[in-house]
């Protein structure tokens, strides 16, 4: 729009040659001639526009009083990277001063300038311009970056937040357990082995056995709080995600698409998950690793595949699996195995059996 506007000046400036030069059908035409040019030169491609105003500054070697109207030409080619192309303009407004007075003359190369100005001027704030949409776009890439890397800081830290939190309750639990756990223990059978001994007298053995009661319901309290803590302290994705992340593979990818699984199932899918990722770390050459945890409507199912190039030997992973089968099968799952495109462990647990055991 600003090449349009430039050269309509131009053009209207153009047309105060026609208060010097001859009205005939030679100027008329030179000055249509070198409006078309310039319109063309807004159309054409590079090399078709340059071919026409070169046909033009021809012309105006053949006919002096077209040189009159190279403003509107001279716009185009200082648009051109190439300096002969750029300046090709002069040779006939050099050949015109031998044909016209000073004046005219004079009054066409002040136009020639102002166009060259012009040209010169859009061009650079077409560069400017181009410069600033091209710094633009990599500050909003680099935004985005930035806060694309922001969000992975916080889901890192939020992620070892959680995992800090549930490895101090799952030391909770195992202090309850390991101690007063034991404690309580010891003083049950002391007030048993108390009992026996004051068999004999039924007044003290009455207060014993209130003792026991409450020392029981301590126990039991003390074994659901311990149940409780080690419970919450099974989160299944974050420790698969900390367990891929150690793994040492290059590309890992969790998709993690059950609401609530059970601890129980929880813990055995996070223990075939570590062992399967080691085994693909010892014993194959995979690069990336995906584990994929889903919930249907009678079951909950754990597939794990890497990209290895060669199956495993029986006697590489005979162990693992074994393991991993124990594990599935305490709770009535089913695991198997198998080799296509990479190594292939998929487990399967029946919601009642879960149910059942809890």
């Amino acid at each position: 729009m600003e090449r349009l506007i430039d050269k309509g000046i131009i053009a209207a400036c153009c047309l105060t040659a026609f208060l010097t030069l001859p009205i005939d059908p030679i100027t008329f035409g030179g000055f249509l001639v070198a409006l078309a040019v310039a319109a063309l030169g807004e159309a054409l491609p590079r090399v078709w526009r340059i071919a026409v105003a070169v046909l033009y500054l021809v012309a105006a070697l053949i006919w002096p009083v077209f040189a009159a109207f190279l403003p509107l030409v001279v716009y185009d080619c200082m648009r051109d990277e190439n300096w002969v192309v750029r300046f090709a303009w002069v040779v006939p407004l050099v050949a015109a001063m031998r044909e016209w007075e000073a004046l005219p003359w004079a009054v066409v190369v002040l136009l020639c300038v102002v166009s060259a100005v012009l040209s010169w001027r859009t061009v650079s704030l077409g560069t400017e311009r181009a410069h600033f949409r091209a710094l633009r776009d990599s500050a909003h890439e680099a935004s985005l970056a930035l806060e694309a890397r922001n969000r992975d800081l916080q889901e890192a830290r939020d992620l070892s937040a959680q995992v800090a939190t549930m490895a101090e309750r799952g030391r909770i639990a195992r202090e309850i357990h390991d101690n007063v756990g034991h404690l309580l223990t010891r003083a049950i059978m002391q007030v048993e082995a108390l009992k026996v001994v004051h068999a004999d007298e039924p007044a003290i053995a009455n207060e014993y056995d209130a003792v026991s009661t409450t020392l029981n319901e301590a126990m039991q309290t003390v074994r659901a709080s311990v149940h409780d803590l080690r419970d919450e302290a099974t989160d299944a994705r974050s420790l698969m995600k900390t367990a891929l992340d150690g793994s040492g593979i290059e590309h890992t990818r969790l998709v993690y698409e059950v609401e609530d699984l059970p601890a129980d199932v929880a813990r055995c899918f996070v223990a075939i998950v570590r062992e399967a990722a080691t085994n693909t770390v010892r014993h194959s050459d995979a690069t990336s690793i995906e584990v994929r945890v889903g919930e249907y409507p009678g079951l909950f199912q754990l597939v794990v595949q890497d990209n290895g190039s060669k199956a495993p030997s029986s006697e590489e992973s005979g162990m693992g699996l074994q393991t991993m089968d124990d594990r599935v099968r305490a709770l009535g799952g089913t695991l198997r195995t198998n080799w296509h495109n990479g190594f292939r462990v998929f487990a399967s647990v029946p919601k009642e059996k879960v149910e059942d055991q809890a």
